[in-house]
């Protein structure tokens, strides 16, 4: 233990000026977040709610349509088990999957893990 000691004694020892003041910056901006934690976690909610109201209504909801028009008509002359391949990959219940799974993943690192549900009538059953 005493060994293990020295060895982190003498690791510190060879910093310089310019790393300490680089530790101690990072260290203030941590405390500062942890500090405010809460408001940060309210400002990822927002965000992660925004996007996910965005997918499902208006604009994006468009642009998503789209996207998934564009895959259908692009693979239509393609042979016949690539046209298959490509749009089992990038059908709408796979790209609408993959942004449900990349919000809920940001809302459980960074806000409080609320749940993500971008097309409601696919659960209806309507889709």
């Amino acid at each position: 233990m005493q060994n293990l000691l020295n060895k982190g004694i003498t690791y510190f020892e060879g910093f310089t000026q310019e790393q300490w003041i680089w530790m101690a910056v990072a260290g203030v901006i941590l405390i500062y977040i942890l500090y405010n934690r809460k408001k940060y976690i309210n400002l990822f909610d927002g965000a992660v709610i925004m996007a996910e109201t965005s997918f499902k209504h208006g604009e994006n909801k468009k642009k998503l349509n789209a996207a998934v028009k564009f895959v259908e008509v692009r693979t239509e002359t393609l042979p016949i088990p690539a046209k298959l391949l490509i749009r089992y990959f990038l059908s709408r219940k796979r790209i609408i999957y993959v942004i449900e799974k990349t919000l809920q993943k940001f809302s459980d690192v960074f806000g409080t893990g609320r749940k993500i549900d971008i097309d409601e009538e696919e659960e209806n059953g309507d889709n």
